[in-house]
């Protein structure tokens, strides 16, 4: 008999956690009697892309009502082998499911540096009290969330790497035009503003660049096409709309060059996945990012927003986009960075047989 797993996440969109939920649903269906609940909604674009057998076994739960409802149906039924659940919400509703549901294994799943708000910290702490063990999505998660783990749980970094992505045929431009591209959402903390105007500090430079935004937006387009026309950088800069996953690896292989400039991250798919593909990568010194990339060796880092640190990374920026020679140098480092790391699925797989072996069963 299959072992019961529930996976808790917030909604079921075009996201960095949902992503990667979405590409291991498959094999976790196959090995598991698994469960995935949404507690908010489920895109019907995303909907349309999950097998009628896997949509069975996906639940949507966004209200009062029917959180009630399930938890009643769970009773009934025997315990559940593992339960994971990721961000705020999930971990509550986790809290809360721990008291009426037996559950062998909780997981606390934590994809965040930082909190981000006080029902964040709420959710993550509580979490923490009911949980077995913490999976983290990066080294970076995993330093932060330390300090609050007192009872010492097991804290294990899952990897982040959806799929391998295979470099593109032709790694460098054939144009004077070097094409920028942004992937992720479109939010105040992926600090879209730092790269437009990165983006006008080239134009300085009479360096001939354009920049591509893809990624759904959470209200800030209309602020940041402001300040594009204010610097007068509507034909260099472009909103695209969303991607899908599925998309990903063909839209990156049009661009030469990805740029993220967060104040915060976990693991960054997106920067992944561009190193992968063979983009020149221009990045801030924060999350994962600080652990993997490194500054002129396989990406150009900006390590600060002070004025110096800003200068430098300028400089550095216009040093490798004019130089052929220290661009093949990056990018035939960052393509090797990440060949023999595991898959977000092949981990989880992993993890969820350890944690289902007799000597791991409470």
């Amino acid at each position: 008999m299959k072992k019961k797993v529930i996976h808790i996440i917030h909604n079921l969109e075009i996201g960095g956690v949902e992503t990667a939920v979405l590409s291991s649903l498959e094999s976790l269906n196959q090995s598991y009697d698994f469960t995935l609940v949404c507690i908010g909604s489920i895109k019907p674009l995303v909907l349309s892309k999950i097998s009628p057998e896997i949509i069975k076994n996906t639940l949507e739960i966004n209200s009062i009502s029917r959180i009630i409802n399930f938890i009643y149906i769970l009773k009934k039924k025997s315990s559940f082998d593992i339960v994971i659940s990721s961000l705020w919400k999930a971990h509550l509703f986790h809290f809360i499911l721990n008291f009426f549901v037996p559950i062998k294994k909780s997981v606390i799943f934590l994809h965040s540096a930082q909190f981000a708000h006080f029902f964040d910290k709420l959710g993550i702490l509580l979490g923490i009290k009911i949980a077995s063990e913490i999976w983290t999505d990066s080294d970076a998660t995993s330093n932060f969330i330390t300090p609050y783990n007192r009872s010492k749980k097991n804290i294990v970094k899952i990897s982040f790497l959806l799929s391998h992505f295979f470099a593109k045929s032709h790694m460098f431009k054939n144009t004077n035009v070097t094409k920028f591209v942004f992937l992720g959402r479109l939010s105040k903390v992926k600090r879209l503003d730092l790269i437009i105007h990165f983006i006008n500090e080239l134009h300085k430079k009479k360096l001939q660049v354009t920049l591509d935004i893809f990624g759904p937006d959470n209200s800030v387009w209309d602020t940041l096409k402001s300040q594009i026309d204010s610097l007068a950088l509507n034909t260099s800069i472009k909103y695209r709309g969303s991607c899908s996953f599925e998309e990903t690896q063909t839209v990156l292989s049009n661009y030469d060059a990805f740029v993220l400039m967060s104040d915060y991250e976990g693991m960054s798919i997106s920067t992944v996945q561009a190193m992968e593909t063979g983009l020149l990568c221009f990045l801030r010194n924060v999350g994962e990012i600080a652990n993997y990339g490194e500054n002129m060796v396989n990406a150009v880092i900006l390590n600060s927003l002070e004025p110096d640190d800003w200068s430098e990374f300028i400089e550095n920026s216009v040093k490798v986009l004019t130089n052929e020679s220290l661009q093949k140098t990056i990018l035939s480092n960052s393509t090797a960075k990440f060949a023999n790391q595991l898959t977000y699925t092949q981990d989880i797989l992993q993890n969820l047989e350890r944690l289902n072996a007799p000597h791991n069963r409470s």
